[in-house]
C-alpha cells in the first residue's frame, strides 16, 4: 500500500499538480519522452472521444490484455502489497487497485490528458516520468509489479529487466504481458515498426528466468480478425486462446523474483 518515493531532479506542472521526472531521460525507440502537451481544444475534444475510443479498444483492440492483467493484479495482490506499474501508459491498470492503496507508475512519455485523467479519478496516484533502464527509486520498494507490452519496445532490455529486478523486493511478483511477434496477424501484416525485441513463448520464459524471475504461470491469448488492410490499419482481436502458437498474439506471464544466485549472462 505504500508510496514509492521517486528519486527526481525537477517537475513539470500539469493541471496545477508537480509531476516528478527522472534526472536522466533519454529518448526511447521510435518514442517521445517526457510530457506530452495537448492545446486546450485537443483536449476538449480528447475529453469527448476518449469514452468510444476506449470502449472500441477495451472490447475489439487490446482491452482484453487490460482485463487478464486486472484479473492477475486481483488474484497477486495482498494487504501488504507495494504496486508499480512499469511502462504505464493511460494507466488504465489504476482500477484494479482499492482505494487505499498507491497506484505507483512510471513511463518514458507521458500524455498530460491521461495524467489529467489519472489525478482526478483517484488520490492516491503518484505517477514519474522515467525510463525503465534508470528507475528512480530505492532497491528493494515494491512487491507487485506489472508490465504490459512495454518489453518488446525496450533497447536496452537487459538494463530494464536487471532494473525491474533491484526495485523488487525478495519473493516479490512480477506480471507481464508482450506481444507474439511471430503471430499470424505480423505475417500478414507486416512487423511492428515499434517492437526491436521478439521471443517466443518458451524464450522469453527462459530470458527472465536466468535473470533471476521463478516462472509462476503463464498463458497464451488474442484471436486477431485478418480485417483487409485497406479497411483498417488497426489491429481487431477477442479474447480467445489458441493451441497454435502462431494463433495467439499475445502472450502473458506471472513470475516471483529471486534475490539470490547469480544472473546466467
Amino acid at each position: 500500500m505504500d508510496k514509492i518515493e521517486w528519486k527526481n531532479s525537477s517537475y513539470e506542472t500539469v493541471g496545477g499538480e508537480l509531476i516528478p521526472q527522472a534526472q536522466t531521460l533519454g529518448a526511447g525507440y521510435n518514442q517521445e519522452s517526457g510530457i506530452s502537451r495537448n492545446s486546450p481544444m485537443k483536449l476538449l475534444l480528447k475529453r469527448l472521444l476518449w469514452p468510444l475510443v476506449n470502449l472500441r479498444n477495451y472490447l475489439v483492440i487490446d482491452g482484453f490484455i487490460q482485463r487478464e492483467a486486472g484479473r492477475l493484479i486481483t488474484g497477486y495482490l495482498t494487504a501488504g502489497s507495494v504496486f508499480l506499474e512499469i511502462g504505464c501508459g493511460d494507466m488504465s491498470l489504476r482500477k484494479y487497485l482499492p482505494e487505499n492503496f498507491w497506484y505507483n507508475a512510471l513511463d518514458l512519455n507521458l500524455s498530460d490528458f491521461h495524467i489529467l485523467r489519472a489525478l482526478g479519478s483517484r488520490e492516491r496516484t503518484n505517477i514519474v516520468v522515467a525510463s525503465a533502464t534508470e528507475i528512480p527509486a530505492s532497491s528493494n520498494v515494491a512487491s507487485l509489479l506489472v508490465s504490459t507490452e512495454t518489453f518488446e519496445h525496450i533497447p536496452d532490455i537487459d538494463r530494464a529487466v536487471d532494473e525491474i529486478h533491484r526495485v523488487a523486493k525478495p519473493g516479490a511478483v512480477l506480471i507481464c504481458s508482450i506481444p507474439n511477434n511471430y503471430c499470424r496477424k505480423y505475417e500478414v501484416k507486416g512487423p511492428h515498426p515499434g517492437h526491436i525485441q521478439a521471443w517466443s513463448y518458451d524464450e522469453f520464459k527462459a530470458y527472465m528466468e536466468k535473470r533471476n524471475f521463478e516462472f509462476i504461470e503463464g498463458f497464451m491469448k488474442g484471436k486477431w480478425l485478418p480485417f483487409p488492410l485497406w479497411l483498417t490499419k488497426s489491429s481487431y482481436q477477442l479474447p480467445l486462446s489458441s493451441v497454435s502458437e502462431k494463433d495467439n498474439t499475445n502472450f502473458f506471464y506471472v513470475f516471483r523474483v529471486r534475490k539470490t544466485g547469480t544472473i546466467d549472462r
